[in-house]
């Protein structure tokens, strides 16, 4: 049984999303678990989470990635793979000294997911 162009695109932009939305839960818990802040009080090496410095409110720009991956799990359009591959791509970018490195795998997969129709229907031509 082979599958269509237009089903195998589908389903490795699914794949691909589904993969990006995974990266970036797995990069906001790492974020919010891991001591990322180290210090010395004169006495001991001290270390602290995220969100035992910042409080609560860090959890806002943590899954903000989180969410704009899961947009397009919930709404399977293809602009909004794209709108999420540039919001994610973008994020990266200006919170990269931050927090953006870690989200710069969910970014580029999900660029890949956003590009997957054209080569995937274009394999089904040539195969």
């Amino acid at each position: 049984m082979e599958m269509s162009p237009l089903t195998a695109a589908t389903t490795v932009k699914m794949q691909f999303t589904v993969a990006s939305l995974g990266l970036a839960l797995a990069a906001g818990i790492f974020l919010l678990v891991w001591p990322v802040y180290s210090g010395f009080d004169g006495v001991n090496a001290t270390r602290a989470t995220l969100l035992q410095v910042n409080g609560p409110w860090a959890l806002l720009p943590v899954f903000f990635p989180v969410f704009v991956a899961l947009l397009p799990v919930v709404f399977k359009r293809q602009f909004v793979r794209i709108i999420a591959a540039v919001v994610l791509v973008a994020f990266s970018f200006i919170a990269g000294f931050s927090i953006g490195l870690f989200y710069i795998p969910a970014a580029v997969v999900m660029v890949l997911a956003a590009c997957v129709p054209d080569a995937a229907s274009l394999r089904g031509c040539l195969w």
